[in-house]
């Protein structure tokens, strides 16, 4: 729904992030688009007599953030789910006391999720273990979302009601961890978690649709506070994509939001020769929600790593696991392509990503030409690897907002020695050509963008160790990643990402001109106004 009288946005520092970067004064909209961009008194020039004055006082005016990979699906549920964040929970204690106290007043037999755990931030350095959950959570199936999503642990009932037992087979794709007994231990890896995720992600939306979509409401409102305008679930079931319809067919979706479409589990195998699947790929948008787009997993974080090729006395080594063959993702990226359906592949070491490369050039050589391919992550990569990705016109999803927290994490999967491979090599595949957009992976990370834009500058973990350092960017280059880059990736940088005539008025009104602050104040500055379509959906209090 677009605003209802014009607005003038004066008196600003209006970053438009167009083709030369301009800088404007102020900005008027009209009907939800950009009408004039310019000098105060051009823009004024233009105004009708009844518009809407709004003197920014010095602030500064950017196009509304575009996060092209979150997990607002998963995230929505965050309020209903048990907090197991580490931090600030420091050892295993501490979070089974939280998921005891949780559980304590809730009916039977209900499903609980908990969120925010990762083993590497609590003082055991271990996951719990199904027989610590049965304590905690004696009457009801629980599972424990691992904070990189590519793992979970699970206590008795929720394994019963899944039917994971003893004799249950490894899944493609997974491993259910068994002790020396045979018995399933409670911890489940990449695909093996499949039942588990959509099982307790499906009782909660299904106890009550009404609130999910209330929670989804709110979540995308805590968007909308960040700046964000636009945002890419990079992980939609069949399940979440209902979700998304009932939102959107009551006027719940306050910021747009792409499907990356995955089928029936979150790390499902894919098979395009499936007509549902299909189906939902093509299946009509709107204004608010958009499709069209398929999400592929090539590599895995557990149990050894990403797919990375390392070189020892001169010799490759291909260490760590991948879903799928080189010529499996030929195969669903070739099918992909000739569907008219844009892609958007997790790969996350220099081996998966080579492997996407050589996928890509085979569809870039098809009539379907056109399409948008993404590579998502590249956690740890080879800056040689640029030159490739932009001759093919690849837009690469990163998420250097996950270098803070996890930025030991991936330099111990790089490896001793390496100097070939780079953590988050932004600053190289810029330099390449390649064109970069910044994204949160939230709730893996933090959701705020300018969180994300100061961790890209500044390159530094939380403990302020410097995290591959040479690969920091500018904060005027991260604006333009975190904008009209997105855009592009999200298949809609004809609509909106900069700020120019015709184009959806996605506004950001921010306390202080990030491009030219000290790079200290890009982690402190403020969203003071959120304009999507023109309408005002966030407004700080002062």
């Amino acid at each position: 729904m677009a605003q209802n009288r014009d607005l003038l946005i004066f008196n600003a520092t209006v970053r438009t992030v167009d083709a030369r970067d301009s800088v404007a004064e102020a900005v008027l909209v009209s009907g939800g688009r950009i009408a004039a961009v310019g000098t105060d008194s051009q823009v004024r020039a233009a105004a009708a007599p009844d518009t809407e004055l709004i003197d920014a006082g010095g602030r500064t005016v950017v196009p509304g953030f575009i996060d092209a990979h979150n997990h607002l699906s998963i995230a929505a549920f965050a309020p209903d789910s048990v907090d197991c964040s580490t931090p600030p929970l420091a050892t295993l204690d501490e979070v089974l006391e939280a998921i005891e106290k949780h559980c304590r007043t809730l009916p039977a037999g209900q499903w609980v999720r908990g969120m925010g755990f990762h083993m590497s931030q609590i003082r055991e350095q271990r996951n719990p273990t199904r027989h610590e959950l049965d304590e905690v959570a004696p009457d009801n199936p629980f599972f424990l979302l691992d904070a990189s999503c590519h793992a979970g642990y699970a206590n008795s009932l929720a394994l019963s009601e899944v039917g994971i037992t003893a004799h249950s087979p490894q899944p493609w794709g997974g491993e259910i961890e068994k002790d020396d007994k045979g018995r399933p231990t409670g911890v489940l890896l990449e695909a093996a978690s499949n039942p588990l995720h959509s099982a307790s992600w499906n009782a909660y939306a299904e106890r009550d649709w009404d609130r999910a979509v209330d929670l989804l409401h709110a979540k995308m409102s805590e968007y909308a506070a960040v700046g964000l305008t636009g945002v890419g679930d990079a992980m939609v079931t069949a399940k979440a994509a209902e979700l998304y319809r009932r939102a959107d067919a009551v006027g719940r979706l306050p910021l747009t939001v792409q499907q990356l479409h995955h089928g029936d589990h979150f790390f499902a195998m894919q098979d395009l020769r499936r007509h549902d699947i299909v189906e939902q790929l093509h299946e009509p948008h709107s204004d608010m929600l958009r499709g069209g787009t398929l999400k592929i997993y090539v590599d895995r974080a557990y149990p050894d790593g990403p797919a990375l090729d390392q070189i020892h006395d001169g010799c490759t080594r291909h260490v760590g696991s991948s879903f799928y063959t080189k010529g499996e993702i030929l195969d669903l990226a070739v099918r992909a392509g000739d569907l008219g359906v844009n892609t958007a592949i997790h790969a996350m070491g220099n081996c998966a990503v080579e492997t996407v490369l050589d996928a890509y050039e085979t569809v870039r050589g098809r009539k379907s030409s056109d399409s948008v391919l993404r590579i998502e992550h590249a956690f740890v990569a080879e800056p040689a690897q640029g030159a490739r990705m932009a001759d093919l016109g690849v837009d690469l999803v990163v998420n250097p907002g996950l270098g803070y927290g996890w930025g030991g994490f991936f330099s111990m999967w790089r490896g001793v020695n390496q100097p070939h491979l780079r953590v988050l090599p932004v600053r190289s595949m810029i330099d390449a050509g390649v064109r970069v957009s910044l994204a949160s992976d939230h709730p893996c990370g933090t959701f705020s963008p300018l969180e994300i834009i100061w961790n890209a500058v500044a390159r530094t973990d939380f403990q302020g160790a410097p995290v591959d350092a040479e690969e920091a960017i500018t904060a005027a280059e991260a604006l333009r990643a975190y904008t009209i880059n997105a855009a592009h990736a999200s298949d809609r940088a004809a609509e909106e990402g900069s700020i120019e005539v015709g184009k959806r008025a996605n506004l950001a009104v921010l306390d202080r001109d990030i491009v030219n602050c000290p790079v200290a104040d890009i982690r402190s500055a403020q969203v003071d106004m959120t304009f999507v379509d023109g309408r005002c959906v966030h407004e700080r209090v002062m």
